[in-house]
């Protein structure tokens, strides 16, 4: 429920703006404006470079990238592990002989015999 003392106040309100002046630039703003832009240098290859590195978007990008990188490479790891091949044995000297085929077949007989 609106008042007329309620009323009145926003009339003051609202008529209080009816007396300020639009505000003015001054002389030859536009123009000093133009000038000051054009003065600036024209940026350099590498800081358009580094700005575009700083950018969210390339961030997300990079990091996704990264992210389907990584599973890739652990799903490929755990595949290899499941089709037999075990991390245990090729840590091992004879493993890793195994598996690049590097045994040695020698003649000698290392056992001796006691007769």
């Amino acid at each position: 429920m609106i008042t007329n003392n309620t009323k009145e106040k926003v009339e003051a309100a609202l008529s209080s703006i009816d007396h300020i002046s639009p505000a003015e630039m001054p002389p030859f703003f536009y123009t000093r404006l133009v000038a000051k832009m054009e003065r600036e240098p024209k940026p350099t290859w590498w800081l358009v470079l580094l700005r575009s590195f700083t950018k969210p978007a390339f961030a997300v990008v990079t990091l996704s990238f990264f992210a389907v990188l990584n599973i890739t490479a652990i799903t490929a790891m755990l595949k290899d592990n499941k089709q037999g091949h075990n991390a245990a044995e090729s840590s091992t000297i004879q493993g890793f002989a195994q598996e690049y085929n590097l045994s040695v077949s020698t003649i000698y007989n290392d056992k001796r015999d006691s007769k």
